[in-house]
């Protein structure tokens, strides 16, 4: 039996709350005992004085009182001596968390039975991290649980479980872009305009694009059916399929013929991004391209070593360092990244073209190109991010992205809140992969920089 709810003989009773002291000190009592048989209230007749009805009362007041009191005293007592950890010295870092977590687990009333209790326990784990998070006021210093944390992870791995469509929302469905060559996509048939309206048997109305998206992608190996319309035919058309690894195209390349420039999209730094680019300066080189722009727009960055092979295929690795590391608060304290080179460093004009979407990653590429007065900031304003984040990833899967540091520009430049400036502003358009308005512009700007005299060079030191 519970003590806590045993009663206790040699207690001091209340009419109404039955067991409340004992002789020994504090006991808590939750059990109501009725006593109204054994003690039943005599009525209050028009005999009794004034002054008699009040002291009545008031002493019954003052009881009640000093009971509930004692009450309060003695549970109060009995919880720092159940166990160790209901009393918290502070000793142990933490200890707060830990102590109010377990109360909530086995003392909150509306807790989950037996069955919820693990979902329940990791509830408020995440909760409890991402308090903690929240107090620090710092955006890039997040936690991120398991369902949000996945795919972030695949987006920077530059891999994950899909069936290989690019895809745009559209109403309630998602819509083919292109099917990606080689993918399951392909060989099953599905074709640009195909709207996605089922995914397993789940209508894709309501859901945004992003969770409809999510629904698409899963493990690599496992199956998926999806149903899509089709224009000329009248039915939804079943196709099912088993997922694979998809590396999405994130460096798009189209060359701008009338400028004969190489116009290099790159979307985030990732695992894949250093090898993609070199197949699209493999695609200049062919073309008889005379210059780059390197489109960097609503690149929101990625991993910082992706960023110092970038800055490799297009700088010499002897020039000086990719950037700074500032990891300590103290002044003075820096680290140098190198340049990782590529083979060989492209010697060709360039513009960086750049909008308020480009940051972190792509701001060090950007930095970099201008401090070794290797490229033209054109476009608008860049994001400002000049922080350092690293993941780290726990077994449940969810992470933590803590800000370890801040960079600098090779010339040691901090970022600004309000980013790198251009050198030439000009207006931005949407962002395409072809037939980009705005990448013509840049390339224009090229020609105010007197590019036209320089011939194509695919090789040497800048």
């Amino acid at each position: 039996m519970d003590d806590r709810r045993a009663a206790n003989d040699d207690a001091i009773t209340h009419p109404l709350l039955g067991p409340v002291l004992g002789p020994d000190g504090p006991t808590v009592r939750y059990q109501w005992v009725d006593r109204s048989d054994e003690h039943p209230v005599p009525a209050i007749t028009s005999g009794l004085s004034g002054w008699q009805l009040a002291f009545g009362l008031s002493l019954a007041a003052l009881i009640a009182v000093v009971s509930f009191g004692a009450g309060m005293i003695a549970e109060r007592s009995i919880f720092r001596n159940a166990s160790p950890l209901d009393v918290v010295t502070g000793d142990r870092p933490f200890e707060q968390v830990q102590e109010v977590g377990r109360l909530l687990r086995e003392e909150y009333f509306y807790r989950p039975d037996s069955d919820g209790a693990d979902a329940f326990a990791t509830d408020l784990e995440y909760a409890a991290v991402a308090g903690m998070v929240a107090t620090l006021e710092d955006p890039y210093t997040s936690f991120l649980p398991p369902e949000l944390a996945a795919p972030a992870a695949a987006a920077l791995d530059g891999e994950f479980g899909g069936i290989g469509v690019n895809i745009d929302g559209e109403n309630g469905a998602l819509r083919v872009v292109s099917t990606i060559p080689g993918t399951p996509a392909e060989a099953a048939g599905l074709l640009p305009g195909d709207l996605i309206v089922t995914v397993d048997g789940q209508s894709l109305v309501g859901l945004d694009p992003d969770a409809a998206g999510a629904l698409v992608r899963g493990p690599i190996g496992s199956s998926v059916t999806v149903e899509v319309t089709r224009a000329g035919t009248p039915s939804p058309l079943p196709f099912s399929m088993q997922r694979a690894a998809i590396e999405p195209l994130v460096v798009t390349y189209d060359f701008l013929e009338a400028f004969e420039t190489a116009h290099i999209r790159i979307e985030i730094f990732n695992d894949k991004t250093t090898a993609q680019l070199d197949i699209a300066l493999g695609h200049a080189r062919d073309d008889g391209a005379a210059a780059i722009v390197l489109d960097l727009r609503d690149n929101g960055g990625g991993y910082v070593e992706s960023a110092q092979e970038v800055i490799g295929r297009f700088v010499a690795a002897g020039a000086g360092p990719a950037l700074w590391e500032d990891g300590d608060a103290s002044p003075g304290d820096l680290e140098s990244l190198p340049i990782i080179a590529g083979d060989p460093v492209t010697n060709l004009p360039m513009t960086v073209l750049v909008n308020g979407g480009t940051a972190s990653a792509a701001e060090i590429v950007a930095g970099a190109m201008v401090d070794y007065d290797r490229a033209t900031l054109v476009g608008e304003a860049t994001f400002g991010k000049g922080s350092v984040q690293r993941v780290f990833s726990f077994d449940d899967g969810s992470s933590a992205r803590i800000t370890v540091a801040r960079w600098l520009t090779p010339d040691q430049t901090g970022i600004p809140g309000s980013g790198l400036v251009p050198a030439q502003l000009i207006p931005l358009g949407p962002v395409s992969a072809s037939a980009d308005p705005t990448a013509s512009r840049a390339a224009q700007a090229l020609r105010t920089l007197g590019w036209s005299e320089i011939g194509p060079d695919w090789g040497g030191t800048p």
